[in-house]
C-alpha cells in the first residue's frame, strides 16, 4: 500500500514532467538560438544554416495557418484533403500556398492562396490598373472584395496586397462565386 509520502512524491513527479514538456522551447526558437550561438562563435555558415531551418519552419507555419482560410465544403459538396507548402508555389516565385478541392456529383473547384510570393507585385499591379485588369477578364465584386473574372470564370483576388486568391473548376459560375465568398478572409487580414 503506498503512503502518503508515496503518493505526493509520484504526484510531484508527474506535475514536474508536465511543466518540463510545456515548457521546452518550440523548433523555431530553438533554430534561432543555434544560430545566435553559432554566430557568437564566428560560424557564420552554421549561423546562415540554422536561420534559414528557421525561417523555412516559419514559412511552413505559415502554410498551414494560410490553410485555414480555405473555406469548408458547402452543402451538397465533398472536400479533399487541405495542401499547404511553403515552397510549392511555383508559379509566383515562392511563398506559401494553400489549395483546397470540392466535389459534388462529376463537378469540381479548387480554392488556391498564395501569399508572400515576390511574383504577386506583378499581379497586383495588373489588378490594380482597370486598363490592365480589364484585359484579363471582367470586374467582380467578391463581398467587399474586388476581383477578376476571366473568360474561363476562374476568379482571382488579391487581399491585403498579400495574397491571391484564385478560385477555379468546372462547375456552374453561381459555385465557384459562392466558393469566393466563403473563403475567410479574416484569416488573411490577421495573418
Amino acid at each position: 500500500m503506498p503512503t502518503t509520502r508515496h503518493l505526493l512524491a509520484t504526484l510531484g513527479l508527474a506535475a514536474l514532467l508536465s511543466v518540463t514538456a510545456t515548457a521546452q522551447a518550440d523548433d523555431i526558437s530553438d533554430a534561432i538560438q543555434e544560430a545566435l550561438k553559432a554566430y557568437k562563435q564566428g560560424d557564420m555558415a552554421g549561423a546562415k544554416e540554422s536561420l534559414g531551418y528557421a525561417t523555412q519552419l516559419l514559412n511552413e507555419k505559415g502554410a498551414d495557418t494560410l490553410a485555414t482560410a480555405l473555406p469548408a465544403p458547402l452543402p451538397g459538396w465533398e472536400a479533399g484533403d487541405t495542401q499547404s507548402s511553403a515552397a510549392g508555389a511555383s508559379l509566383f516565385g515562392g511563398g506559401l500556398q494553400a489549395s483546397r478541392t470540392y466535389n459534388r456529383n462529376d463537378q469540381y473547384v479548387q480554392v488556391e492562396i498564395v501569399g508572400d510570393s515576390p511574383m504577386l507585385s506583378q499581379m497586383m499591379m495588373i489588378m490594380s490598373n482597370p486598363a490592365l485588369a480589364g484585359s484579363m477578364g471582367r470586374s467582380v465584386k467578391v463581398g467587399k472584395q474586388r476581383g477578376i473574372q476571366d473568360e474561363n470564370g476562374k476568379i482571382m483576388l488579391i487581399v491585403n496586397n498579400r495574397f491571391m486568391v484564385s478560385v477555379e473548376g468546372d462547375a456552374p459560375q453561381a459555385d465557384k462565386m459562392a466558393y469566393a465568398e466563403a473563403v475567410r478572409l479574416d484569416v488573411l487580414n490577421n495573418i
